[in-house]
């Protein structure tokens, strides 16, 4: 209820029960940078109602958040189909740089739930999820969750308008990124509301 004193003082009078809301908790949320030797990558998947289309993103950074590449896709897939590609995906792309010193950052509860428990993966994903978990077993790995508002950079490239379903992958930091990478690297924080 977002209704002014007097308004509350009238619903009273005529005995209407009343709750007001409670303060939504904030929760500060930063992007951590990973240790000197290790990559870190986030990733993310995102589903657009119109085309029917679901696509996934990932950013790899260094220790001193810096920049290292990124990558973007459309399928025809479903939305969580796409958080589950997305991380399939990175860890495709850090093996065969042979980055072998891996932290994974998602927003998706689900997905993490499958790194710890690959055998709840379903099956249309199994060979590939098998594959990548190979590859995770042969890293220096951990994993961990970011709410949504410190992953911006993943979200944004799920997000990306790509006119071909194949991957991109960049080099050089796109420039609808730039900002929202500078925020992560100054450590300036994203802010989480519970309601």
């Amino acid at each position: 209820m977002n209704n002014s004193v007097s308004e509350f003082c009238v619903l009273k009078c005529f005995d209407v029960p009343c709750k007001s809301r409670r303060a939504p908790r904030i929760i500060e949320v930063n992007w951590i940078p990973p240790l000197f030797d290790c990559i870190k990558i986030n990733t993310d998947g995102a589903f657009n109602h119109a085309p029917g289309k679901a696509s996934f993103g990932g950013v790899f950074r260094n220790f001193k958040g810096e920049f290292i590449g990124v990558f973007s896709c459309n399928l025809d897939i479903p939305c969580s189909d796409a958080e589950v590609m997305a991380v399939i995906k990175a860890i495709d792309l850090a093996w065969v740089r042979e980055w072998r010193h891996i932290w994974l950052e998602v927003d998706s509860a689900i997905v993490l739930n499958f790194i710890h428990s690959p055998h709840l993966i379903p099956w249309r994903f199994r060979v590939a999820w098998d594959n990548c978990m190979y590859r995770v077993s042969q890293m220096q790995f951990q994993c961990s969750h970011i709410f949504r508002e410190g992953n911006q950079v993943a979200d944004a490239l799920a997000n990306f308008d790509l006119s071909s379903s194949s991957l991109v992958y960049w080099e050089s930091i796109p420039q609808f990124l730039m900002n929202l990478c500078l925020q992560d690297q100054l450590g300036l924080p994203h802010f989480h509301f519970l309601h």
